[in-house]
């Protein structure tokens, strides 16, 4: 009997010790990579703006995700440009451009479970001696809930590796193009 009481109390001051640590912990993350793509600026923006291509660069995929069901809406490309997905390993989000500054900048909003999660993204478009080098930042904040925030702290860890795969595939396309 003394041993259970024990294990409760552990346990009891483990969770609340998590809990004070997790409500210490920023509620923003940030998530940021880049690379040297051998092509235009105008042309990598063009690939990258339009929405539909992103099915032959991004990490976010049907390879990754075969059971995905995208929608369209708004323009082809450009601000105002969305899609949303649900599938059963990528869950259901939603994708919208928010400024489309050829050939230079693209925003967009990001949502997953039905807007629970939400973030800012950006991509930039900078000419390079070699090319143009593209930086893909994602910026978010998840609130108050002390769980969310421990796993705030793994998000360039989680996202960053999708983004290393996302901007390789941009590479490759562009300059294949």
């Amino acid at each position: 009997m003394k041993l259970v009481k024990r294990i409760l109390v552990f346990l009891s001051v483990f969770v609340a010790l998590f809990a004070v640590v997790g409500f210490l912990l920023p509620a923003q993350y940030h998530v940021e990579r880049s690379t040297v793509v051998k092509a235009a600026p105008e042309k990598i923006f063009g690939i990258a703006a339009d929405l539909r291509t992103w099915e032959e660069w991004t990490a976010w995929n049907l390879q990754m995700d075969p059971t995905m069901k995208r929608t369209f809406s708004g323009p082809a490309s450009g601000v105002g440009a969305a899609v949303a997905w649900d599938g059963k390993k990528a869950g259901h989000g939603d994708i919208k451009l928010t400024k489309a500054t050829p050939p230079t900048e693209l925003a967009y909003d990001l949502s997953f479970e039905h807007g629970r999660f939400k973030s800012v993204g950006t991509m930039q478009f900078e000419p390079a001696d070699d090319g143009t080098t593209v930086t893909w930042t994602d910026d978010g904040d998840v609130g108050r809930n002390p769980f969310y925030r421990w796993m705030g702290l793994g998000m360039d860890k989680f996202m960053g590796p999708d983004f290393e795969k996302g901007l390789a595939g941009l590479k490759a396309l562009a300059e294949r193009k």
